[in-house]
């Protein structure tokens, strides 16, 4: 019995080994290799994009930050009546300092915190140029400022004058 056991198990592994054949020929693509960046596309006339953003606190003064937006044009027209809604607690962290600051939860977009924001009007920008403007706000305590990620911008490609 335990011949006939080692016979069937034997013919199972030439079987499996007949059905699926190894991988005589191996292809090495190195990791180290540098990513290709996907092409961004761009559409016809303005392409408002922000950046970079940072923060400096007790600026002007303690108890307030100062946020710093740069806007580029990366279209191929010139963008008019830029504005962008600056939320600097979007992306944010709260900590507690009770508990260490290695405990930290994420601000979500639907709390009033994440919501909180201003507009800010920026001057027109021909295609290549760039922009920075600051506001002020009130700094939180406990709060780790946000990064403004996907932020809201408005403008206008500038029509052609006949």
């Amino acid at each position: 019995m335990l011949l006939w056991q080692f016979y069937s198990y034997d013919q199972g592994v030439k079987q499996a080994a007949i059905i699926h054949p190894q991988q005589e020929h191996f292809y090495f693509f190195p990791s180290n290799a540098a990513p290709v960046a996907p092409a961004q596309a761009h559409r016809g006339g303005a392409d408002v994009q922000q950046t970079q953003y940072s923060v400096e606190n007790d600026t002007p003064g303690k108890g307030s930050m100062t946020c710093h937006v740069t806007l580029k044009n990366v279209g191929n027209a010139k963008a008019v009546g830029i504005q962008i809604f600056v939320r600097p607690f979007r992306g944010a962290s709260n900590f507690d300092e009770d508990v260490g600051q290695s405990d930290t939860t994420p601000v979500s977009d639907d709390e009033p915190l994440g919501k909180f924001g201003q507009w800010l009007t920026l001057p027109d920008l021909a295609p290549g140029e760039s922009s920075t403007q600051s506001v002020v706000f009130m700094s939180r305590r406990f709060v780790i400022q946000g990064t403004n990620p996907n932020p809201e911008i408005l403008f206008q490609t500038e029509k052609a004058k006949p």
